[in-house]
């Protein structure tokens, strides 16, 4: 769209605010649907081949053992598939301003379920920690042997999933937020059958004593820990990986990636060798995991909010036309992005039902940004309903353009 042509909603000329949104448009990738098949893109056929490793490694590691003990398998995956259906919900919930389409979601959570898991981890960190007790003793091992490989082996194999997507969805992986989610949905897909595969040994190496059982204590224990684990790491290695390649709405910034990177295989040493950092002592080893929980959602707080400013400019720039034409106000924006101005917003409501209409408001204004730039900027029938929707929530929140 040049910019002799650009016409706004209202059908005045190409104005100020009418560039910022075409800009934001352009530099954010907001809008932009996702393609998985790309025969011509080699990060495509790349991604194939490893999946279908990752698949039959999984088959031949599961198949045999699987007729012996099909309720314990079962009941496994059955526990651990509802804690991944609720830790993603919880990252869709989250997922608020460009919101990843589902195709890539699917291809991120099936990239961390199989070829991050089966193709790498599993394969490298067999041969690992066959090597380890060889070179340092079997006590040595024990305690720091997990911590020495799976930080390096399973945050590279997650890492060369979001390489390959961001070769499959450049418009769409840009910023440092895009990287949280999407790593997040990595690490979710990889944490689920990491999982599974603890609950699924568990019910092997019991030689047919309570199969059951020994699968349910598993998964309850695995997925008792499991909001400090591989979603949170691969999140922050994914966040740093986009500060250090840099991209069109994201400038490189070597040492901020380089400190994302490391506090996200910091985290993940901790959690593996929280026996041999505490010396096997179980109250000490408690403190351990204690403040590796604080420290991982403390530095994950800090990236969410470095991350936050870029996407709160893309929803001020895609709405700039929107406030110009009255559709609506500074004040409603603000109320979506600022924290403080968004309580402020809540508080000036005369009454409940008031109050639950401007939560809505908000939910309603985001749901406008997206469909001006899935339209990129022009005025169809969603947009037009998004508008109506705002218009008929800012009613029920006693509002009026004089706010």
């Amino acid at each position: 769209m040049s910019d002799n042509v650009i016409e706004t909603s209202t059908g005045s000329s190409d104005t100020e605010a009418r560039r910022r949104q075409h800009e934001a448009v352009e530099i954010s990738g907001w809008g932009e649907r996702f393609e998985f098949v790309q025969p011509h893109n080699l990060s495509f056929w790349v991604y194939i081949v490893l999946t279908a490793i990752g698949a039959l490694q999984a088959w031949s590691f599961f198949a045999p053992q699987a007729g012996f003990y099909a309720d314990g398998f079962a009941i496994a995956a059955v526990l651990c598939s509802l804690c991944g259906l609720a830790w993603f919900a919880w990252f869709r919930h989250i997922d608020r301003w460009e919101r990843q389409p589902g195709r890539l979601i699917a291809a991120a959570l099936l990239w961390g379920a199989i070829p991050a898991t089966f193709a790498f981890a599993m394969t490298v960190n067999t041969a690992m920690l066959g090597i380890y007790p060889k070179l340092f003793g079997q006590v040595w091992s024990a305690n720091w042997a997990a911590g020495a490989t799976a930080p390096i082996t399973e945050e590279a194999a997650k890492l060369c999933g979001f390489v390959l997507l961001m070769g499959l969805a450049p418009r769409l992986i840009r910023t440092v937020n895009d990287g949280l989610i999407v790593g997040a949905f990595i690490g979710l897909g990889f944490a689920v059958f990491e999982d599974f595969l603890y609950a699924a040994n568990a019910s092997a190496q019991s030689f047919g004593t309570d199969p059951f059982g020994n699968a349910v204590h598993m998964s309850v224990t695995r997925i008792a820990v499991s909001f400090v684990s591989h979603p949170l790491f691969s999140a922050l290695v994914c966040a740093g990986a986009i500060y250090l390649i840099g991209t069109k709405a994201q400038p490189r910034r070597i040492g901020l990636g380089l400190a994302f990177v490391a506090a996200g295989m910091f985290l993940h040493f901790t959690w593996d060798d929280a026996v041999g950092l505490s010396g096997g002592n179980g109250l000490a080893m408690f403190g351990v995991m204690f403040a590796s929980i604080v420290l991982g959602f403390t530095i994950l707080t800090i990236a969410f909010r470095r991350a936050a400013p870029r996407e709160y400019q893309f929803v001020r720039d895609i709405l700039a036309p929107e406030v110009e034409a009255g559709h609506l106000t500074d004040a409603e924006v603000d109320g979506v992005l600022d924290k403080k101005a968004r309580k402020a917003f809540q508080k000036a409501a005369p009454d409940r039902q008031s109050r639950r209409a401007r939560k809505h408001l908000r939910r309603a204004i985001l749901d406008l940004a997206h469909d001006v730039a899935r339209e990129r900027g022009s005025d169809t029938e969603a947009v037009q309903h998004s508008r109506a929707e705002v218009e008929r929530l800012r009613t029920a929140a006693g509002l009026d353009h004089t706010l």
